[in-house]
């Protein structure tokens, strides 16, 4: 995760600072504090100090704490709301088309948008953005094959790709923030700036940053009319889930992104007239095998470590219940059943260690006298389960696995690293296993494109992209390449099935659960947040388009 600042900025209220097990947030924080000069606290989920780079083309400033400041300061084309199946709506964009050939996309730009430093926004921001991407390949986060941006007037752009890329539009027109071309062109190393001050055109500027917040303050000049109505926004940081469910329900965070065992307890009965949450199938939970080494790249040995799991236990005891069984294929369901191949159709993953150690066995692997499991190499399997200090709900999930894992032989060792730690090591190919997650978009193509795609991996001691496993195989590479050269439903359906099947067949991860994705928030302050029953964004505020989009819309309690 990845984010930046302005000229015109006023820093209103005092930081938040962390205090042993617990976050604290002083001044307009209190529960006595007016709503109209009230920030709005926002906890994305992510432990630990945050960091003074707001680069929106850092891979772990993107997908970091720090996208959230991005998500608010800066702006993409269009806005796709992945909790549901509509159109994309405008953002800077007001609308647009695609050639026939799929190669060209015509967009309609808003007029009369300003940068928070008063220059105006024009159609050369978002041609220049654009070519930055093609002619600088590691700023390219998505791998957009983008050929050619030309600003055709002030108002309209028109973008050019190498190839069809159908389902990546998402990522194309909402995922990528737009930079102001007069500061951008005169930094000489974009993809090394920190850009601690940075501009861009949205709805909340730049105000302070320490390492435990970062306070944004309302865009006075923001084009929308009546919009932001909230003052500002302040991202704090916090020592890890427990912490930061003291701080949310003692009132001094409003919005989090935070996994709890027991949501209704732990927080919607601590208040039931304020406390809200939400649940949607986001992604799918995850543990990433290093392919790169065995026995992780042994198929025989993923199978087995799948079939130890007790998927029901994990997901009641770490996950609270909110998660749900996920399908073999990784295709999220109900979302994706259209594509679900007809063998796997209400297919789960079930435990079976019987099954598991005959296939052990099978391979080649044996037991010693004390029921220990034996590799191929003559010696004892054991490997590490690596998650994030502070998330106690993959903390939980580690514990259970430990358990399963002991029950085909297999040692297996919990650790914990910090979220700086586990970063490096997810990139670089320093692990056995890790808990992370299958990120997904409006449809299947970014989780399967991510997971699978062998040019967003690298030789282990490389940064990876997101293919972390370093999985490759050229056969999926050309189905994904397929799925994202069509728009005929037959055909993406063809590809996604395909798709799924070898994702069920040669577990390249080891799937856990469905994501219920629980965004928290307190609506005593502020109202007009996504509920389950008016999903007009999605909640989730670890996603760095959703922080903008939604609290620019957000109204201070009367």
């Amino acid at each position: 995760m990845r984010p930046r600042k302005s000229m015109k900025m006023r820093v209103a209220a005092a930081l938040a600072t962390v205090a042993a097990a617990t976050l604290i947030i002083t001044g307009c924080a209190g529960s006595g504090a007016s709503s109209s000069s009230r920030l709005l606290n926002v906890y994305s989920g992510n432990p630990g100090n945050l960091t003074n780079n707001f680069n929106p083309f850092v891979a772990d400033v993107a997908y970091g704490a720090n996208g959230a400041v991005l998500g608010a300061v800066y702006e993409p084309l269009f806005y796709f709301n992945s909790a549901k199946n509509e159109k994309p709506q405008p953002w800077l964009g007001t609308e647009y088309t695609v050639s026939p050939d799929g190669l060209t996309y015509t967009v309609t730009l808003r007029d009369g948008v300003k940068w928070q430093d008063g220059k105006p926004f024009t159609a050369a921001d978002v041609a220049y953005t654009y070519t930055l991407l093609k002619e600088k390949p590691e700023l390219n986060l998505y791998g957009l094959k983008i050929a050619e941006a030309k600003a055709v007037d002030d108002t309209h752009v028109t973008i050019t790709l190498s190839q069809p890329d159908y389902p990546n539009e998402y990522r194309l027109l909402g995922l990528t923030f737009i930079v102001p071309e007069h500061i951008w062109s005169s930094i000489s190393d974009p993809a090394k700036t920190t850009n601690q001050k940075p501009i861009g055109t949205g709805a909340f500027d730049f105000g302070q940053f320490t390492p435990q917040s970062v306070t944004l303050t309302a865009n006075k000049d923001y084009y929308q009319k009546g919009q932001p109505a909230i003052p500002g926004i302040r991202l704090v940081t916090s020592t890890g889930n427990a912490a930061a469910l003291n701080s949310l329900n003692a009132g001094q965070i409003d919005w989090a992104g935070i996994a709890l065992q027991d949501v209704q307890k732990s927080f919607v009965d601590k208040d039931k007239k304020y406390n809200k949450y939400t649940s949607i199938p986001a992604d799918i939970k995850v543990l990433m095998p290093n392919l790169s080494k065995a026995p992780f790249n042994d198929l025989a040995f993923r199978q087995a470590l799948s079939l130890s799991i007790d998927r029901d236990a994990i997901i009641k005891q770490a996950f609270g219940g909110t998660d749900t069984p996920a399908n073999p294929t990784s295709l999220l369901q109900p979302r994706d059943e259209a594509y679900i191949p007809a063998d796997y159709k209400g297919k789960t993953l079930d435990q079976d260690v019987d099954k598991a150690k005959k296939i052990l066995t099978d391979a080649g692997y044996s037991y010693d006298g004390s029921g220990n499991l034996i590799g191929k190499d003559g010696q004892p399997v054991k490997l590490k389960i690596t998650t994030v200090t502070g998330y106690t709900d993959t903390i939980t999930a580690n514990q259970l696995l430990v358990q399963d894992f002991q029950k085909i032989g297999v040692q297996a060792t919990p650790e914990e690293l910090s979220l700086g730690a586990y970063s490096t090591a997810r990139q670089n190919g320093s692990f056995d296993l890790l808990d992370d997650r299958i990120p997904t978009g409006p449809n299947p193509f970014q989780q399967f494109s991510d997971s699978l795609d062998s040019a967003k991996t690298a030789p282990v001691g490389k940064p990876a992209n997101a293919n972390f496993v370093r999985f490759q195989d050229p056969k999926v590479d050309q189905l994904i390449a397929e799925a994202g050269g069509t728009n005929d439903p037959a055909q993406l359906t063809s590809a996604y099935q395909a798709l799924g099947t070898y994702f069920a067949e040669n577990q390249p991860y080891i799937i856990l659960s469905q994501n219920g994705a629980v965004t928290t928030y307190r609506d005593q302050y502020f109202t007009g947040m996504p509920t389950p029953d008016n999903l007009w964004a999605t909640p989730s505020n670890w996603l760095s388009g959703n922080i903008g989009y939604i609290a620019k819309s957000l109204k201070p309690v009367k």
